[in-house]
């Protein structure tokens, strides 16, 4: 008998979604990340951000504002960051074998490894916003070489600040 609990990522959206869509979402101030005049709702930034057309400086200028907020404020910053990249992380997995109700280690194992790198506090922001824009552009049903996908990561002197 399965039970209808949701798996980790599927909590994480929900609360994304609370925090990103309510009458006071958590925002950034666009021109800080290089877009567009005021604040920008992290549900808009997020289809921003995996938008294909987005630069990858306007990518990374994004996700070390948020991984800064998320290790400085914690709580719904950690959600918010976890959040927007969660559209370009979560691959289309259903359950693991011998897991009920769509719990699934990938799952579990993918925020675990996010948490971690938020946690690693030898580790500058920048890095971090750099590792998750990498796993953000490398498709998994397509790998490439770090060399293509480095190619895309071209950092702009003072776009992130």
């Amino acid at each position: 008998m399965c039970c209808s609990s949701p798996s980790p990522l599927d909590m994480l959206e929900t609360t994304f979604r609370l925090l990103a869509t309510g009458p006071h979402p958590l925002a950034l101030d666009g021109p800080s990340v290089g877009l567009r005049a005021g604040l920008i709702g992290l549900w808009d930034l997020r289809a921003m951000v995996c938008h294909p057309a987005t630069s990858a400086s306007v990518q990374r200028a994004v996700l070390v504002e948020l991984v800064r907020r998320a290790r400085r404020y914690r709580g719904a910053w950690v959600v918010g960051v976890v959040g927007v990249v969660l559209l370009g992380l979560a691959p289309p997995a259903g359950p693991t074998a011998g897991h009920a109700c769509g719990i699934t280690d990938l799952d579990t194992t993918m925020l675990a490894g996010l948490l971690e790198q938020l946690d690693a506090s030898e580790v500058h922001s920048e890095e971090v916003a750099e590792r998750l824009l990498w796993t953000m552009v490398r498709s998994p049903a397509d790998p490439v070489s770090s060399a293509h996908a480095r190619a895309h990561l071209t950092v702009v002197a003072g776009a992130a600040g």
